[in-house]
């Protein structure tokens, strides 16, 4: 029923193409999100029957047939390929032939197919030899519908109306989906692809295959007539290099999409060994599959059934969860993060309700013991990112999550996960009623799952009086500044329920069912929604202990309008607060009355399409969604909090204990419409965006009073797909500002008028003792500033607009206008300072909006000079009279070269031009030269496939800060998943006895996998060049 209104709603939303939307957000990209993948995808096994399975023989077909048997039915399609045999009945034509057809393993195939493994004898189907290269190309030539190498009169081949063999074989024979209509047919049928069927291939190897000279030039021939690339792949061991295996791995990944998972069951530390390692790691790493190292496993079957498990838990899962991702902002003495990353979560409703499930996961980093590579890994120390989706695997179990099933989500199970049991070799079950493992399902385990385990009554939640709002209270039944009103309730009862259901209390009766169907309610015990969802606020944490005996409390929001501060250990408990543990809470007033919108639950999101038929709608409500920042000195500890769309407020709390927080001061204006009650100074405020940034500055307070900085924010005016330079904000103000205020105190110390909203943050440049000396913002209209600080008072600081690159002044000409959502990364270089940063509007990821989509979005990089006074008055020559920075003043690089040194000492810096449609999405961080940022494209439906999932494009760039040259050659790669990224993050992570310096929003694998940052021999690091951390 949800998916089908999804479906109405993305036909309705494309049906307005070019007209546009009154209000547009990012969350307007799951209007059209769907699960494309209708059928069961398609898996080859290539069993290798050489010589080489002798030893391994009954461990393997034990394995593989109890696989068959206890998959899901009619969950996947499955075939089997095996090597070449001679004797009777067989052509000459060696390589690999079809034993078994791909087709769905109902309840009936599922038994066939496992007699089918059972009924191999190790000797009487044994092949001559194995030929890896022509293999992959009879996989090719099956998968594709194309005519056989040598897969055709082969006595065992899987052809309509074969009688040779054992009963099993002929069982299989008989079936429709025969790959051949005949033994001596000259083209394959091939596995179906309709409805956007996946298709993978996973190859047992029991050691190195004997490909001669001859049959690499076959091979490679057969590829070449394909059109497939036949450079070779470099190897290190070479021994396997010359074997075509990988190369066709490559092709059937570009041409097909198809994914191969090798699995080493048997291998050698000499002689071939080696090197055939490389060869199916390399077969894994090209089709972006994966490889698995079971060889020295004590129990190979288990180990096998367990490669099997995870495979076909990737294979299968659906990722329909949504992230936000963070290293611990928190540091130790050296300045080196702790090993912990949190994942804020979030599951838009299907039928786009406003009551979203949410969770906070924590992972570590560690290093993948059979690639080497860095890798996210869960509780349990394996690999947590899924490549097939670009998001958590299904079997990952998250930090917090129980390590034992239980069975509280038996009303609605959900999941993914296969286990096999290592004793029984049957399905283990309950996975999908458990909250363990957690995988890829967004509300089960982790902070959510410790969270239910609080009684209502003890759960710690606190909140303040509207209008003065000078202290704590506790959130509850009794307090009499929650009014009625306020909640928007019509009786005493309403009022109590409300309460106690944003406490958590299962009172609604809309989310559990007994067996009979009947709603479930609670008196005591927490409802299965009591996380909201975490869309846009980055967790930020604080380590209160030492690296040796961390008590890291993580504090976020999320849109159930709470923010939250939580045991961040990964194992220690903070008192009596277990890990995952919830220590207090805090609901602002503002969020009062969005309660009632989501215990209700009726009144849907008015995303852009909306049927009327579906009645009133009205936008998502938000809590407190923004950027978080904290605040260590000693024993002092601060914390400050925005609210993005929720609000234009910015909350200081003093959180010195972290279980016992006080409210320090709260400014701004708590109504997002008009501007009563606003404090003072503060009336030009839009949603506050801008993440503060806690600066100390030698004229104030002798450098040792710390000082919050922020930009402006947002306002909602800038959500119309205007097409005209001034967009449909006109001489609206909000958020034309950037602040700075007493970090203790929130007295307001110095506001800077600029031409358009600061939704980004505001950079700092500090001097070599931590001090700030300049600091840079952007804006809405395409405009830079910078502000020189100094060693003046904040009444003396000085703002600079040194460039205009979108439509605001006569520097510049375009229409609708270009837009900076976030602010400059900042690289010192000789004197001078480099800005890096993107233009684009994250908040239209739609083609619909047809204004937004026709900017020419750029990445810039722009120098600066502060200490040269002539350095802007030069541009104006360049820049119709107007002394700033501007296109002219920029090297223009519109193709793939890469300008030389002359070229860009001519200039003042440089654009890189983005695709018609593209749009940057995130921040930009700069690691030893390397500039990483994320990109996003819509869909075009009118050019897509129908297989393509409609989350856009998604794009990692990683380029040099100094002429934009990218990474072996290549500037950007596609983002498994699509979909709009969170801003990449760097640090130096202790990760097991090695610092590495990590960037997590680097790797095309996922929008979560690391990335390692390495010193080039060439490159001298910047002194300041990147400003991670919050002390210094």
């Amino acid at each position: 029923m949800k998916k089908n209104f999804f479906r109405s709603l993305c036909a309705t939303a494309m049906l307005m193409l070019g007209l546009g939307s009154a209000q547009a957000e990012d969350i307007d990209l799951f209007v059209g999100y769907n699960q494309t993948t209708t059928s069961a995808p398609n898996v080859l096994f290539v069993v290798d029957n050489t010589a080489n399975w002798t030893p391994l023989f009954a461990a393997e077909m034990n394995a593989l047939a109890s696989a068959f048997e206890s998959l899901p039915t009619s969950k996947f399609r499955v075939g089997v390929m095996m090597f070449s045999e001679t004797g009777g009945g067989n052509s000459n034509i060696d390589g690999a032939y079809l034993r078994a057809g791909v087709r769905l393993l109902n309840d009936a195939n599922k038994l066939n197919y496992g007699a089918l493994i059972r009924s191999f004898n190790v000797n009487d189907d044994k092949s001559n030899g194995g030929k890896a290269g022509k293999m992959m190309a009879e996989v090719y030539r099956y998968l594709s519908s194309g005519a056989p190498l040598g897969g055709n009169n082969k006595a065992k081949a899987d052809y309509a109306g074969n009688v040779f063999g054992t009963a099993a074989s002929k069982a299989i024979y008989a079936l429709p989906g025969n790959p051949l209509a005949a033994i001596n047919s000259s083209t394959y049928i091939g596995p179906s692809t309709a409805n956007c069927a996946r298709t993978y291939v996973i190859y047992i190897s029991n050691g190195a295959a004997q490909d001669n000279s001859s049959d690499t030039t076959i091979s490679l021939n057969a590829l070449r007539t394909a059109g497939g690339d036949t450079s070779t792949i470099t190897l290190n061991p070479s021994g396997s290099q010359d074997n075509t295996a990988d190369e066709w791995a490559r092709f059937l990944k570009t041409s097909m999409g198809v994914n191969v998972y090798t699995i080493e069951a048997a291998t050698a530390t000499g002689g071939q060994g080696p090197g055939w390692t490389a060869l199916l790691q390399s077969m894994a790493k090209v089709s972006e599959g994966g490889y698995y190292d079971v060889h020295a496993e004590a129990n190979l079957g288990t180990a096998l059934a367990g490669a099997f498990d995870d495979i076909f838990s990737k294979i299968q899962s659906v990722n329909s969860v949504f992230s936000s991702v963070s290293l611990p902002v928190s540091v130790n003495t050296q300045g080196t993060y702790l090993n912990q990353v949190f994942v804020g979560m979030f599951r838009p409703d299907d039928s786009a309700y406003p009551r979203w499930n949410g969770n906070l996961k924590q992972y570590k980093l560690g290093v993948n013991p059979q690639t080497k590579q860095l890798v996210l890994q869960d509780a349990d120390s394996v690999d947590a990112v899924n490549k097939e989706t670009g998001f958590i695997t299904p079997c990952a179990r998250s930090f917090w999550t129980p390590t034992q099933l239980n069975n509280y989500w038996s009303f609605n199970p959900s999941g993914d996960c296969i286990r096999t049991d290592p004793i029984t070799s049957l399905p283990v079950s309950g996975l999908a009623a458990s909250d363990t493992p957690d995988g890829n399902v967004v509300e089960k385990g982790a902070q959510g799952y410790m969270l239910r385990q609080v009684l209502t009554a003890d759960r710690n939640v606190k909140t303040c009086a509207p209008g003065a709002c000078s202290a704590l209270t506790s959130f509850v039944d009794g307090n009499a500044s929650i009014t009625s009103t306020a909640l928007g309730a019509q009786t005493t009862t309403e009022r109590t329920a409300l309460i106690n259901w944003l406490r958590g209390l299962d009172n609604k009766g809309d989310e559990r069912k007994d067996a009979a169907g009947n709603p479930l309610t609670s008196t005591t015990a927490m409802r299965p929604s009591v996380h909201g969802d975490v869309v846009h606020s980055r967790p930020v944490a604080i380590n209160y202990g030492t690296d040796a005996a961390p008590q890291v409390v993580v504090f976020y929001g999320a849109n159930d309008g709470v923010l939250r501060a939580v045991n961040g250990n990964q194992t220690g408990s903070i008192g009596s607060a277990a890990p995952g543990s919830e220590l207090w809470s805090f609901v602002p007033p503002e969020f009062y009355g969005s309660i009632k919108r989501l215990y209700d639950n009726t009144t849907r999101i008015n995303f852009p399409g909306v049927p009327v038929s579906v009645g009133t709608t009205a936008p998502k409500p938000y809590g407190m969604d923004g950027p978080m920042a904290a605040y260590r000195q000693g024993t002092s500890a601060w914390l400050y909090a925005s609210m993005r769309r929720g609000g234009r407020l910015i909350y200081a709390f003093d959180v010195s204990n972290p279980a016992a927080p006080s409210l320090k001061w709260r400014r701004g204006c708590p109504n997002q419409d008009n501007d009563t009650g606003c404090d003072t100074g503060m009336s030009g405020i839009g949603q506050t965006w801008s993440a503060p940034k806690i600066v100390k500055a030698s004229g104030y307070g002798a450098g040792s009073t710390p000082i919050v900085m922020f930009g402006g924010g947002y306002d909602k005016c800038e959500d119309v797909d205007a097409t005209t330079a001034a967009s449909a904000c006109g001489t609206a103000t909000k958020g034309n500002k950037i602040y700075v205020l007493d970090a203790s105190t929130g007295d307001v110390l110095k506001t800077f008028d600029t031409v358009r909203a600061v939704s980004g943050e505001v950079t700092i440049v500090n001097d070599g003792t931590g001090l700030a000396r300049f600091a840079y913002a952007a804006d809405l209209g395409g405009n830079v500033y910078r502000i020189t600080i100094g060693a003046s008072a904040p009444a003396g600081w000085e703002l600079a607009k040194i460039a205009s690159l979108g439509c605001d002044d006569p520097a510049t000409s375009c229409t609708p206008n270009r837009k900076f959502m976030f602010g400059p990364d900042v690289v010192e270089d000789n004197g001078m300072y480099v800005l890096l940063l993107g233009s684009g509007d994250r908040e239209k990821p739609l083609r619909s909006y047809a204004a937004a989509l026709s900017v020419a979005n750029r990445f810039y990089m722009l120098v600066d000079k502060p200490s040269d006074t002539t350095w802007l008055t030069t541009e104006a020559t360049r820049c119709n009279g107007i002394s700033v920075l501007c296109q002219g003043s920029l090297f223009a690089i519109t193709g793939n070269t890469t300008p030389s040194a002359t070229e860009l000492a001519a200039k003042k810096g440089w654009y890189l031009a983005l695709a018609a449609g593209e749009q940057v999405v995130t921040s930009s961080v700069t690691a030893y030269g390397t500039t990483t940022f994320n990109t996003h494209t819509p869909t075009d439906s009118s050019v897509t496939q129908s297989c393509r999932a409609n989350l856009g494009t998604a794009n990692v760039y990683n380029l040099s800060y100094l002429d934009a040259t990218g990474q072996n050659g290549a500037r950007f790669q596609n983002v498994v998943g699509g979909g709009l990224a969170p801003s990449p993050v760097v640090g130096r992570v202790m990760v097991g006895d090695t610092f590495r310096d990590v960037v997590i929003g680097a790797n095309p694998d996922s929008f979560l996998s690391p990335k390692g940052a390495t010193v080039k021999a060439a490159f001298k690091q910047p002194k300041g060049r990147v400003y991670w951390f919050i002390q210094k």
